[in-house]
């Protein structure tokens, strides 16, 4: 019996176990029901002829599974655990009895892989609500385990987090996104420096102002997330800002239906052509994933390639990208602050649109360095951090 995977589940109380024709059904003292197949359940039993002992990895599938394969009987040993007796033993080393952990049954059955035990609902906001999202402390979210876990939660929630008071080290910007996971690596390279360039490849290497935008919209996946620590900003301007694309999606979707339609249906080339690279992306500036809840906004403005087809078309396309714009780059979305050395801005790049304000180069230095990542990544990290938070309180 594997027992690692079970440390970080809370123990269950189980007020009975119902064995059906398709599997078994786990009733638990605070009235919640959890229902489980039985081809299935065996196919995650942790015992080493099932699960690889060191990669944790299911050995069966459902071709190992005999048809008609079902439980017998179950029951609750003497630890608590739940021993499932099953109708057939797999392999001459197979027992034929299996044993859960109630807190795994639990967790899995009824909530999936996770139950964080806090609200990861999206938290939309405008430019009035940023400056109530709380700044955090850098030094706090690399040593505290517990206030790296607030630290994704509220990523995960409003799309942005400003930390403050990290070393003004230029490794900062590695150190703290490889401790939620693995750094992208683009065409701008692992990490990338935004300052002034005199072979600038990107607007952003130079001191023009940069409106509302998502990094990276011509390709296929745009970066989930994105990473800017602020090492130097004396110069004259340069102030950041952020808008919930999000936000600006769901006013237009609410007001201006018509739009918003156009803006999630009608496909609007976007097109990156340099010295070394050529992309181009086909896509709709709102995405929609399976479910009809928004989860992609592709913005920006000078990536856009000419319109093409008729002009009554091509007409009601550029006025409702123009809306857009104006709503994402208006004083009622766009919050705008000045970083600060040691501060790092962290956004999701599929939902939060950011820019600066243009600044004179020969004022001041202003050197910023960033990274990408995905938004996987945070919720791989999320779940690390809730094991660990679980560890510590069962240990």
């Amino acid at each position: 019996m594997l027992t690692p995977d079970f440390d970080s589940y809370e123990m269950r109380a189980i007020k009975g176990l119902e064995v059906a024709p398709l599997g078994l059904s786990v009733h638990y003292d605070d009235g919640r029901i959890s229902h489980h197949l039985a081809a299935d359940l065996r196919e995650h039993c942790p015992n080493e002829i099932s699960t690889h002992p060191v990669t944790r990895e299911s050995l069966l599938s459902p071709l190992d599974i005999p048809d008609g394969f079902h439980i017998t009987h179950a029951e609750l040993d003497d630890a608590g655990m739940v021993q499932v007796h099953w109708s057939q033993k797999l392999t001459a080393q197979d027992s034929g009895v299996s044993y859960f952990h109630p807190g795994w049954l639990y967790q899995t059955g009824l909530f999936g892989e996770c139950d964080f035990g806090v609200d990861l609902s999206r938290q939309l906001w405008r430019a009035a609500d940023f400056h109530a999202i709380p700044t955090m402390d850098g030094q706090a979210i690399l040593t505290d385990e517990d206030v790296f876990f607030a630290f994704l939660v509220q990523f995960i929630r409003t799309g942005a987090v400003i930390v403050k008071n990290l070393p003004q080290t230029p490794e900062m910007i590695e150190t703290l996104p490889q401790k939620i996971g693995v750094i992208r690596t683009s065409n701008f390279g692992h990490i990338f420096e935004v300052k002034i360039k005199p072979d600038a490849d990107s607007n952003a290497y130079t001191g023009e102002e940069l409106l509302a935008h998502t990094d990276l919209a011509t390709r296929e996946y745009m970066p989930g997330l994105q990473f800017l620590f602020c090492l130097q900003n004396d110069s004259d301007g340069g102030m950041s800002t952020l808008s919930d694309g999000f936000a600006v999606a769901e006013h237009i979707k609410a007001t201006r239906p018509d739009a918003y339609q156009l803006l999630a249906s009608r496909p609007i080339d976007f097109v990156n052509k340099a010295k070394s690279s050529d992309y181009r992306m086909q896509v709709p500036l709102f995405h929609c994933d399976a479910s009809g809840q928004l989860d992609e906004v592709r913005w920006t403005s000078w990536l856009r390639a000419p319109l093409r087809g008729e002009l009554a078309e091509m007409a009601a396309i550029h006025a409702a990208q123009k809306l857009a714009y104006q709503l994402g780059n208006s004083p009622e979305f766009k919050a705008e602050f000045k970083l600060q050395p040691g501060d790092m801005m962290c956004f999701d790049n599929r939902r939060v649109l950011h820019g600066r304000t243009s600044f004179t180069p020969n004022s001041g230095g202003r050197w910023l360095r960033g990274c990408y990542m995905e938004r996987e990544e945070l919720w791989s990290g999320l779940r690390m951090s809730a094991r660990r938070r679980r560890q510590a309180v069962l240990s």
